[in-house]
């Protein structure tokens, strides 16, 4: 089907036409190449509409109809019953004639069946569902835009995932829990952070500490037992689950890293839309080292990089490395660290300085 037959017939679906789209549910129960590639079109042509399309898809596994078709036996029981309570009420008339057994038997199953399905419709409109949970992540060298229930955006890194409840109530705190890294938009309840109620408030929950967001824009990254928050505007503060240690608030253009073996922490000031740079497929780390941009690398594009001259780790890079692809990123360090990249294996690379 072509792009705009596709945005002409689901772009204004919600959730509730996707769950009960026929085509829709054939892929979720009995999904073949066919059908998968062309949902995967629909994913492609409607980013807005992956969301709602992830929750029906989510309710969908969820869903087990448990079919009872009475046995033979048992219809016929049930219909001797139902001739005998007749003939009570009715013991002066006549007694009807008797009924075929099989097309009875028949016609009881197929009431049976199509009972459960509306019990089951009508648990679904007069009984809503409570909200599920959902994740979202990211493959090695994948980035990922999310829509929140309340509209908030998500940015998502390479080798991250989050996870929330697919519906968030008024009056309820609204909570993410991250692994990776990503940059939150949040969208405010209450524009006056000076007074933000409980109820009005946006966590986001990693190792160690929980970010309350009372401002706009900022990146979480928590990689190799490290957490690091970057603030570009409005304001934050980081809660820590160490008793001993303080509430920190974030103004925008400053930084914090929380070491989750040691408990410490340190406080800068940086060009915040650097760090989250990893957006547009670049690189930008404040000042870092061979051996950070290694790991960097490694933990965004899922390989062993190894760097064979050591006295090469505590050496400071400056200016951008393209992010667009490993072999980019890898071309950039080889010429800076005049080195050769050797593929020693489909997980393994080796940075061996030149031969002079």
């Amino acid at each position: 089907m072509e792009r705009k037959s596709i945005a002409e017939r689901y772009s204004q679906y919600n959730e509730n036409d996707f769950l009960t789209d026929p085509y829709f549910q054939e892929w979720v129960y009995t999904p073949t190449p066919e059908t998968e590639a062309y949902w995967q079109e629909v994913r492609l042509v409607l980013p807005l509409k992956i969301t709602d399309m992830d929750n029906a898809r989510l309710y969908l596994h969820h869903i087990s109809f448990k079919q009872h078709i009475p046995s033979d036996e048992a219809a016929q029981a049930s219909w001797e019953k139902h001739l005998q309570l007749i003939s009570a009420q009715e013991a002066n008339k006549a007694a009807p004639a008797p009924a075929s057994i099989f097309p009875l038997r028949k016609a009881l199953k197929i009431a049976a069946m199509f009972a459960g399905v509306a019990i089951i419709t009508a648990t679904y409109i007069f009984f809503p569902r409570s909200a599920t949970r959902i994740t979202a992540q990211t493959g090695y060298g994948e980035i990922r835009q999310i829509t929140l229930p309340d509209g908030s955006l998500v940015d998502l890194n390479a080798n991250s995932s989050i996870s929330y409840n697919s519906k968030w109530k008024s009056g309820e705190k609204r909570e993410i829990w991250l692994k990776g890294e990503a940059l939150f938009n949040v969208v405010h309840i209450n524009k006056d952070t000076n007074n933000i109620k409980e109820q009005e408030r946006f966590l986001v929950h990693t190792k160690g500490l929980t970010v309350t967001v009372l401002g706009t824009v900022f990146d979480v990254r928590q990689r190799r037992q490290k957490t690091e928050v970057a603030l570009q505007s409005g304001k934050i503060r980081l809660s820590f689950e160490d008793a001993d240690k303080d509430d920190v608030i974030l103004q925008p253009g400053q930084f914090i890293s929380y070491n989750e073996g040691d408990k410490q922490t340190a406080t800068e000031n940086i060009a915040a839309e650097k760090f989250s740079a990893w957006k547009d497929r670049k690189l930008i780390l404040n000042n870092p080292s061979v051996s950070e941009i290694l790991k960097y690398l490694e933990d965004t594009f899922g390989k062993k990089i190894i760097l064979e001259d050591k006295k090469r780790d505590s050496q400071i890079i400056n200016g951008p490395i393209l992010l667009s692809s490993l072999d980019d990123a890898l071309f950039v360090l080889s010429m800076v660290l005049e080195a050769q990249v050797i593929k020693k294996d489909t997980q393994t690379i080796i940075l061996r300085t030149r031969p002079i």
